[in-house]
Parts: C-alpha cells; sequence; structure tokens
C-alpha cells in the first residue's frame, strides 16, 4: 500500500514540474515588449513605404503616439488586427498582411522603439510581445 502512495505522490511532482516549467516558459515569452527589439530595420524601410501611401494622409506620428499610450501593456497582435480590420478607412483590410506588419514596425520604429534580429510576425510571436507607452 505505501508503494502505491509513493508512485501517486512521484507522479504527482513530476506533473507538477512539467506544469512549472510550462508555466514559466510562457510567463518568459510574456515579458518581451517592443523595448527588446522585436523588428528589423527592413520591415521599418517597408513600413515607411506603406505608411507613406496609405496612411500618412489621415494619420501624423503624434497619432500613434497617443494610439501607443491606449495600448500600453497590450499584445502587439491586438494592435496589429485591430490596424487590419479598419485601415485605411476607406478600404479596411485591403493591404497585404506583410505590409500591415511593416506599418506596425515602422510605427514603432519612429515612436523610438529599436530594431532587432528578429522580424515581427502575426503568426508567430507578436501575441508574446508587450506594447509599452512611448
Amino acid at each position: 500500500m505505501s508503494l502505491s502512495i509513493l508512485t501517486r505522490t512521484k507522479a504527482m511532482f513530476a506533473a507538477s514540474l512539467v506544469f512549472g516549467l510550462m508555466s514559466s516558459q510562457s510567463a518568459l515569452a510574456e515579458t518581451r515588449t517592443i523595448n527588446d527589439g522585436v523588428f528589423t530595420q527592413a520591415q521599418v524601410d517597408a513600413g515607411k513605404t506603406t505608411y507613406d501611401t496609405a496612411c500618412k494622409t489621415c494619420h501624423d506620428m503624434r497619432f500613434y503616439r497617443d494610439a501607443l499610450k491606449s495600448w500600453d501593456g497590450q499584445p502587439v497582435l491586438w494592435m496589429w488586427e485591430t490596424i487590419l480590420g479598419t485601415m485605411p478607412a476607406d478600404n479596411p483590410g485591403s493591404l497585404m498582411l506583410e505590409e500591415y506588419t511593416d506599418v506596425v514596425a515602422y510605427i514603432l520604429s519612429e515612436n523610438g522603439f529599436p530594431t532587432g534580429e528578429s522580424a515581427l510576425d502575426p503568426d508567430g510571436n507578436m501575441a508574446d510581445i508587450t506594447i509599452v507607452a512611448p
């Protein structure tokens, strides 16, 4: 009987350990912010071109500085999805997904956030990157 209790205790300990490791990995992923170089210079350069043709007419960078303040603490993916679903105002969703991503990188760069080696990717890392107010 004590062997059975020992076996169950070991199994519960192992399950707790695995759960703890999985939780800590999630916590580590959630600690990345837009201050951590989460987009590339190539994305910024491409984003400027798209911004100049599709966004600049209605939105100057002050608009985005204020908008980033309202997104403080939220995932970049949520901002990206909002822009995708609402912009350009006369034809929402009309840009390529990569263009929306590049525009987000350009907006972040213009608001003083650094470039890095990894690219923003709505199918990859954007849900784990938190916006911080400029």
